[in-house]
């Protein structure tokens, strides 16, 4: 069953009303799942012309995601689409995108590309049945991040024996800032800075992941806990 997310007024949303009424064809009558800042529901669409309304009649069981955010080294051309999809998929509950020393990437046209970051989230949580969508910041450094008391992970190819599973068992799945660097890695200062504000080092294993999927095994361990 299609969902969509609505706007901050609880509404259909231009985008989604073009998608309701030309590319699935819907007519009055149809049902749908709508989320909004109450949770989500069952609705039936009520259409009239380019007009496009709802009315619930069930609330759903609710799918939060889980309390992790992804903190990403600035990629390059087209890779923050691809972890903002898949982040979205795996019930990340934030995705930072951030210049680190090694980015090749420069921030600029933030707004347009925030915008068309949310834009991706939106259709990949729909997909994946979130109740809520991904919160997308682009920041200039890591110090700007604010750790709340959270605990910072770093994905780190030097790390040699301490992996995901292990730091499940010791310390759970809850709170955490997953940092994983850019196409160059993490600096070493940066990894200094990371280490003595308490983050723990983390292996994904032998294989040396591409930086725009390193943060899906750890979503994914994360997951898996939830089962």
């Amino acid at each position: 069953m299609q969902r969509y997310f609505l706007d901050h007024e609880n509404k259909i949303d231009k985008d989604d009303v073009h998608h309701i009424l030309n590319v699935m064809r819907f007519k009055s009558g149809t049902v749908v799942e709508v989320c909004g800042t109450t949770g989500c529901y069952l609705a039936t669409l009520e259409i009239q012309h380019k007009e496009v309304g709802f009315s619930t009649t069930e609330k759903l069981e609710d799918n939060p995601p889980l309390n992790v955010t992804i903190v990403q080294g600035l990629p390059k051309g087209d890779k923050m689409d691809t972890v903002t999809k898949y982040a979205t998929l795996f019930q990340a509950k934030s995705i930072i995108f951030v210049a680190m020393k090694r980015s090749i990437a420069k921030l600029s046209n933030v707004d347009h590309k925030l915008s068309r970051l949310n834009k991706i989230a939106k259709e990949a949580a729909e997909l994946s049945k979130r109740s809520t969508l991904p919160h997308i910041q682009l920041l200039e450094n890591l110090r700007d991040i604010k750790i709340d008391g959270k605990q910072l992970v770093l994905l780190d190819e030097l790390e040699r024996f301490y992996n995901i599973k292990d730091f499940i068992k010791d310390h759970g799945t809850k709170d955490l800032i997953v940092i994983i660097g850019p196409e160059g890695g993490i600096d070493e200062m940066e990894r200094t800075a990371l280490v003595e504000c308490g983050a723990i080092t983390v292996s994904l294993g032998q294989s040396i992941l591409p930086t725009e999927l390193a943060h899906i095994p750890i979503l994914n361990a994360c997951l898996l806990t939830k089962l």
